[in-house]
């Protein structure tokens, strides 16, 4: 109970802090990261190395030094979420195409929002309920810890997003009775190795990925979009719909996974620095 305490108060004097402050922390926190800790260097050179094997030594380490950047900015902008507003956050995160939702909403259809751990993927979560008539949900794993697990829903919850957890994620949504749902799905986390049944092509790689999305989808008559999100400057962002399938019973098998898969690998491949390079994405390779 004292560390709780003591960390969620360190965490709130840090939420406090201007955004310009909170970016100079971000810069020095940085440099820790990266040249005195090295945090996961080997894991960041190798999956950015089989993933990008046309580019060379020096491409690869600019690539990890901007990871580190996105990486120290997005630990900051968590804190941010302790403390700020509504306001703040209509001005800071913005869905540049909210009717492909609102023409949802209209046809009374639920969707599937998938997206990966590109940029700031937690206030997006976060903020998707400002900007779209569906109720909002989110599938979360509670923590060891009941104390931090009940804070972090709090922070993900507080602008309208409900959450559930990961092992009631069919039940919850096969019995779920509200007017078309909206769906938060990461969509580049690794399946457990008892439970890969289909490997995609991604980043060059033969990569296990989960099926939820198809499945979910086909079971609950659910839209599937693919969100790109965007970091227009420090601190802000902006996202950009994309609707995968209206209509996902009549596609082949596999085909809402690629597709989504596909989508995600093109929004890297633009700007690599901004994805999750840290995370042990190939464990199960």
């Amino acid at each position: 109970m004292i560390a709780y305490y003591l960390a969620i108060g360190l965490g709130r004097l840090i939420s406090l802090l201007p955004f310009r402050l909170l970016y100079i922390f971000s810069d020095f926190l940085c440099f820790i990261v990266s040249d005195v800790v090295q945090y996961r260097k080997k894991v960041i050179d190798d999956n950015l190395q089989r993933s990008f094997p046309e580019k060379s030594a020096a491409e690869i380490r600019s690539i990890r030094r901007a990871f580190y950047r996105n990486f120290t900015d997005l630990i900051v902008e968590s804190f941010k979420s302790l403390s700020v507003s509504e306001k703040v956050m209509r001005k800071r995160f913005k869905l540049l195409n909210p009717e492909v939702f609102e023409e949802l909403y209209r046809k009374d259809k639920g969707v599937i929002m998938v997206m990966g751990h590109y940029t700031n993927f937690e206030w997006t979560a976060m903020c998707i309920p400002l900007w779209v008539p569906n109720p909002c949900f989110a599938v979360y794993h509670p923590l060891n810890n009941r104390f931090f697990s009940r804070k972090i829903v709090s922070i993900r919850e507080q602008f309208g997003l409900k959450l559930f957890p990961m092992e009631e994620t069919y039940p919850f949504m096969l019995n779920n009775k509200q007017r078309a749902p909206l769906y938060v799905f990461m969509a580049d986390q690794s399946p457990h190795k008892g439970k890969i049944k289909y490997r995609a092509q991604f980043l060059n790689q033969s990569t296990p990925v989960h099926l939820g999305v198809e499945n979910l989808s086909k079971k609950c008559d659910l839209a599937v979009t693919f969100i790109d999100i965007q970091r227009v400057k420090r601190g802000y962002y902006e996202v950009n719909a994309r609707l995968l399938f209206e209509d996902v019973k009549e596609t082949d098998i596999y085909e809402v996974t690629n597709a989504h898969v596909k989508a995600l690998e093109e929004v890297i491949r633009k700007k690599p620095e901004n994805w999750l390079w840290s995370h042990k994405r190939w464990k199960y390779a």
